[in-house]
């Protein structure tokens, strides 16, 4: 399969375009460079220009701050891209895997969020990826919506790999204790994206795993506690209201349930602590 892959200087595209070169597939690995996300008509002129079976589209503006303080390119990269592609892939008739957040959800609830409630965010961020949902959803493309949540396990570092070196150097961390989600490991991310392209749905999915739902203090204190209990790093909690940097508002329960994507799956979700540990041997 020939598959066009944007934003692969990040975490997930990256990720994404090795895992599937190395499965045998004809990856065409496309950064900002490539497909001008915040110019439409550059973007245009792009997409028509690249000949692939599928579309992956995980590059987004992606960090909460930035698009609260820049609304009119997150608007454009989070909302008006994928609307592009779609538009696009409807025309040639090519799959489209768009990838979205849990951060489309309000966080007022606790419990886990089902793929077809109701989304309210709260932020720029999670406003403009909504948007970026409907429009892929409404184009009448062939296309899926799947929703991550704090993805690990890539070469890029995140909040796993960054609490994995402060413990071993015997750092203290801080982190927050009042914010919930469930963390997703990358390799597994990568056996699932193979298996929607393979299906194909029309859908919004959750790609995370199964488990209760974590703060990040709560999974600095499963790091230490689990995998490095001789550390002399102390975790010190801490809240979204002393958390005095962040910008944008922060969602507060964000976990997400999985039940469209396990159908798609030969095997049960794992739950994250499981799947962590099995991510932490293999480093």
């Amino acid at each position: 399969m020939k598959i066009a892959i944007t934003g692969t200087r990040g975490r997930v595209g990256g990720a994404l375009a090795d895992h599937l070169r190395k499965a045998g597939h004809d990856v065409i690995a496309l950064t900002r460079q490539d497909v001008p996300l915040d110019h439409p008509p550059l973007l245009r002129e792009a997409i028509s220009s690249i000949d692939a079976d599928c579309w992956i589209n995980p590059a987004a503006m992606s960090s909460p701050d930035a698009c609260e303080q820049d609304p009119l390119t997150s608007h454009a990269v989070n909302a008006l891209a994928p609307s592009i592609m779609a538009q696009a892939c409807r025309q040639h008739d090519r799959y489209l895997l768009h990838f979205s957040t849990d951060y489309v959800f309000s966080g007022k609830e606790t419990g886990k969020r089902q793929e077809l409630d109701v989304t309210e965010p709260i932020n720029a961020y999670g406003k403009h990826k909504r948007e970026g949902e409907e429009a892929v959803l409404a184009s009448g493309a062939r296309a899926a919506v799947l929703r991550v949540s704090w993805v690990y396990g890539a070469e890029v570092p995140a909040f796993v790999e960054q609490c994995l070196q402060r413990l071993s150097t015997g750092e203290t961390i801080q982190a927050i204790d009042d914010k919930w989600s469930i963390p997703t490991a990358m390799p597994d991310l990568c056996q699932w994206v193979e298996h929607i392209l393979h299906q194909q749905p029309s859908a919004v999915l959750h790609g995370c795993h199964a488990g209760d739902p974590v703060s990040w203090h709560g999974i600095a204190t499963h790091l230490r506690d689990t995998h490095m209990p001789d550390s002399a790093s102390e975790i010190r909690a801490t809240s979204l209201a002393e958390a005095s940097h962040f910008v944008a508002k922060r969602p507060v329960h964000t976990a997400m349930a999985h039940q469209l994507l396990s159908g798609l799956l030969p095997h049960p979700i794992e739950d994250w602590r499981a799947a962590m540990a099995r991510v932490i041997s293999q480093a």
